[in-house]
């Protein structure tokens, strides 16, 4: 079986999406993809059909455990699937159901599963998918915690404590009374604290004093300090310094300035709105787009959404579009600093080509707003 997760996900997922594919993105501890590739190792290949420079942003962590990846880019397959349904294993059991059964699946105005040569329609909306960035947070913890047990069992480790290519001294307190903590090739400086379920990917150093609580994924070389919990932090981000940061999504290359610290939770105990959207949730904190920088003490409210490239400052009580200033104000970022910028951030010149992609495609969201007031050094 070749199954394509290619099928447009129908669900606003920005500002993830300015610059990661839906099937990269991080969710429950791994890229979509490669929870498709684990539930379905040995059963069926999983097609994607992007372009090369996503291949080579997006490192899959179960290569590192010596997991193969059944991949094929192409844009052909036996059946096409949204791959923003939620890759909990009964899901992804009951999409190879429908496809053995030549059943395409649609839940209201969403596609969900087309057979390549038609097959029957019929409406099944007891697959989850989700709806917008905030669902990633919702269902994180118990994905996560699905996902630890079953690289465990690909691997053969055991225990609720799993450490592989890494070492923990007495020093680090581990609590699994609330699920597994698998740790790959990092390095954990003591003191510190982790609860599970986590998970610290490869190559993230951990300072001391580090609190990490549950539903906290460290993607891949990430140095983090401070407070976290049930938040999702992709490749090479630095957080290095005090503060905390709940409920929230971080993309690549992100930088924290010392003392930042975002808020997950309203003072009404009332629901958070994301861009709008009620999401029904209590607790959510920001979702942050690749290269963004926040500055010393910056606090960043509920349910923001903080675009690629922005650098904020200060008290953070809107939404900033890709590649803007805040500093109270939006400011409109200057084109001929995104390259040099992006390159000193990252050491890639592929990175800072990309990044200069982005902002040019983002061009429109930055209409009306000035390029003068504030000029970065």
């Amino acid at each position: 079986m070749r199954l394509a997760l290619t099928l447009p996900c129908g669900s606003p997922m920005e500002p993830i999406s300015y610059t990661t594919p839906i099937p990269y993105i991080i969710i429950g501890g791994l890229r979509i993809i490669e929870h498709w590739l684990i539930r379905l190792i040995n059963e069926a290949s999983v097609v994607l059909n992007v372009e090369q420079t996503h291949v080579h942003r997006n490192r899959l962590l179960i290569s590192e455990l010596g997991i193969p990846l059944n991949i094929e880019y192409s844009s052909n397959a036996d059946a096409y699937v949204n791959p923003c349904i939620i890759p909990y294993t009964s899901n992804v059991k009951a999409v190879v159901k429908h496809i053995s059964n030549n059943e395409s699946v649609t839940c209201g105005g969403y596609d969900l599963i087309k057979i390549k040569d038609g097959g029957r329609i019929i409406n099944d909306c007891s697959i989850e998918f989700i709806k917008g960035p905030w669902d990633i947070i919702k269902h994180n913890n118990t994905l996560l915690k699905e996902t630890i047990e079953v690289l465990a069992g690909i691997i053969g480790l055991r225990g609720s404590v799993m450490l592989y290519g890494s070492e923990a001294s007495g020093d680090v307190k581990f609590n699994t009374s609330e699920g597994p903590v698998l740790v790959v090739k990092s390095s954990i400086n003591v003191p510190a604290y982790i609860k599970g379920p986590a998970l610290i990917g490869v190559g993230t150093v951990l300072s001391p004093f580090t609190y990490i609580r549950e539903g906290t994924v460290a993607y891949m070389e990430d140095r983090l300090s401070g407070e976290i919990k049930n938040s999702l932090i992709d490749c090479c981000t630095f957080k290095e310094h005090y503060g905390y940061l709940g409920d929230s999504y971080v993309g690549k290359w992100v930088n924290f300035g010392a003392g930042t610290t975002v808020s997950n939770l309203k003072n009404t105990l009332g629901t958070v709105r994301f861009r709008g959207i009620d999401t029904g949730m209590v607790k959510l904190g920001p979702i942050i787009g690749d290269w963004v920088k926040t500055g010393i003490n910056t606090s960043i409210m509920t349910g923001k959404a903080i675009g690629p490239g922005s650098h904020v400052y200060g008290l953070v009580t809107v939404d900033t579009p890709p590649f803007t200033i805040y500093t109270g104000e939006l400011i409109a970022f200057n084109r001929e600093k995104v390259h040099e910028v992006i390159l000193k951030t990252t050491r890639s010149n592929e990175e800072a080509e990309y990044a200069l992609r982005i902002y040019d495609s983002t061009l429109s969201l930055r209409s009306g707003i000035k390029m003068s007031g504030y000029k970065l050094p």
